[in-house]
């Protein structure tokens, strides 16, 4: 769907069943129409390697699941579009 329209910003969970929300962001990172486009990580991996994973990779944010809140996502995708 990325390379068929325009978006603003991606919003991805991290396990999905044919690729990992990491291959999905270097990705987008890869490719020179893509790769300025804002990255969040909704995910229910809390831990801090794969936080830090998500950060190397090129996500602009990264949430967990056990402590999301709506408003919390609204406030960042205001600030990265």
């Amino acid at each position: 769907m990325l390379k068929e329209d325009e978006f603003d910003l991606v919003v991805s969970d991290i396990e999905m069943p044919r690729m990992n929300g990491f291959d999905l962001v270097l990705m987008v990172r890869n490719d020179k129409r893509l790769e300025e486009m804002p990255i969040v990580l909704v995910t229910g991996l809390g831990s801090r390697e794969s936080r830090e994973r998500g950060i190397d990779v090129g996500a602009n944010a990264y949430i967990v699941k056990s402590s999301f809140d709506q408003s919390n996502l609204l406030d960042v995708i205001q600030k990265l579009i």
